[in-house]
């Protein structure tokens, strides 16, 4: 029983055959083997289609036959209610746990040595900046020419902070990120006389983080109000990788553009800096936070891919994606 759609051809190995059952996959699976310029035989029997490919142009043949799969999978929860339904329950299981630990544990932790927990309700807006690093990335190769260029996202969770001595504080949680770009695909055949520009879809891609952050506050004398400033590192898990395609009908010949975002790893390691202005929850009465934040992973950990096809014709652009996130960060200081 086989669990993967190739295998080691019987008779040479020297070639490995990947084996579609669905025409529309085997189609897609083709093209992208001409994009790449990989060779290929392709053979037709008893409803399945097989392509043999060598075994030197494996690599770049499974990353294709990958990109496939991903573009015709369905999502692992159809439903969109269903979907937003399961991740707010999970936020207020999460809640829930986090204000039943901070409760079990504030007294204690106020009698041993009068430094409170602190439990925050993090909004945050991502504002495009180029001087701030969110700039758009460019991919080129094979005639395309895209840009990703960033748009609004957003995040939300969590923070748990814990207050040191002499203003030093020490935090944590969980949050929820969606990153946004808008894509403008253009290809460019002077050979066959082509020359198109398209505007995809918006790309979003979702993301939970688990910072970890030093920092330390600085009361101006003012209506419990205190200047913040931290940093740390996080531990990101991206969702799923992420394809938008089009189908572009025109006058001429139809043609068909895509993007992907792939990621190098499942979990990826960001940097966080924020600072903002504080005002203290006080007895009953909640507290407020107003600052700016940016984050930026350790490395490269994800890619942009675009291509163009139209019949025969087609082409590929690969290049690392700039996921660097900047914006307004805004958060509820619930009460002590």
């Amino acid at each position: 029983m086989r669990w993967v759609n190739h295998h080691t051809h019987p008779g040479d190995t020297r070639y490995h055959v990947f084996v579609f059952r669905e025409l529309h996959h085997a189609e897609r699976f083709e093209e992208r083997c001409n994009a790449a310029g990989i060779p290929f035989e392709r053979h037709e029997e008893g409803g399945e289609v097989m392509f043999g490919i060598a075994k030197n142009h494996f690599k770049t043949a499974l990353h294709a036959n990958h990109m496939v799969h991903a573009e015709f999978r369905s999502p692992f929860i159809p439903d969109r209610g269903w979907r937003w339904g399961l991740l707010m329950f999970t936020g207020a299981v999460v809640a829930l746990a986090l204000l039943g630990w901070l409760t079990s544990t504030t007294a204690l932790g106020q009698v041993e040595s009068g430094l409170p927990w602190e439990l925050d309700v993090v909004s945050r807006i991502h504002v495009p900046s180029d001087a701030l690093g969110m700039e758009p990335t460019v991919v080129i190769g094979q005639g395309v020419s895209a840009t990703w260029i960033p748009k609004v996202g957003t995040e939300f969770g969590l923070r748990i902070h814990r207050r040191l001595k002499e203003g030093w504080t020490l935090g944590g949680g969980v949050e929820w990120v969606r990153r946004e770009h808008a894509l403008v695909v253009g290809y460019v055949n002077d050979t066959i006389g082509v020359a198109t520009s398209d505007t995809l879809p918006q790309m979003r891609s979702l993301a939970y983080r688990i910072p970890v952050l030093g920092g330390i506050r600085v009361p101006i004398g003012f209506n419990d109000l205190e200047i913040q400033a931290s940093g740390g590192l996080g531990l990101e898990w991206k969702t799923s990788e992420t394809v938008v395609s089009q189908l572009v009908q025109t006058a001429g010949a139809d043609h068909i553009v895509q993007a992907y975002q792939g990621r190098t790893s499942y979990v990826t390691v960001p940097i966080l800096a924020e600072v903002g202005l504080q005002r203290r929850a006080s007895g009953d009465r909640p507290g407020w936070y107003v600052g700016w934040y940016w984050s930026s992973p350790l490395g490269r950990d994800a890619w942009a891919e675009n291509t163009w096809t139209s019949g025969s014709t087609s082409g590929l652009a690969r290049n690392w994606l700039n996921l660097v996130v900047t914006g307004l960060d805004v958060r509820l200081v619930l009460p002590e």
